[in-house]
């Protein structure tokens, strides 16, 4: 807008443009529950995470493209969260009690 002062001198001046009132009506839309916005958040970031990792890889710096791989799977993980078949539970259970008992065990000297 161009305001023309006593003076006769124009000079532009600034003015807010007029508000337009956003007409929702209420109810129609619940807002997204905690639960879906985590997943949201966390597929965002999985996205943002392998673009970072793709551009260390890109120029070689491998010590900063690693720890941005498991961010990104982590991130990805709890995005797309999948139900562990209770076979494949069971198996990582019994790994684990192995990998105690080798831990316990005073002969075994590792690698």
């Amino acid at each position: 807008m161009i305001a023309q002062l006593e003076d006769g001198m124009d000079r532009r001046r600034a003015v807010a443009p007029a508000v337009t009132p956003l007409l929702v009506e209420a109810g129609q839309k619940a807002a997204p529950s905690l639960a879906e916005r985590q997943r949201e958040t966390a597929e965002y970031l999985a996205d943002m995470i392998l673009e970072l990792r793709n551009l260390a890889r890109s120029v070689g710096l491998h010590t900063v493209m690693v720890p941005l791989e498991f961010a990104y799977y982590e991130a990805f993980g709890t995005a797309h969260k999948v139900a562990v078949p209770v076979a494949e539970l069971e198996r990582i259970k019994a790994l684990a009690r192995t990998a105690e008992e080798y831990d316990r065990d005073p002969g075994n000297a590792g690698i």
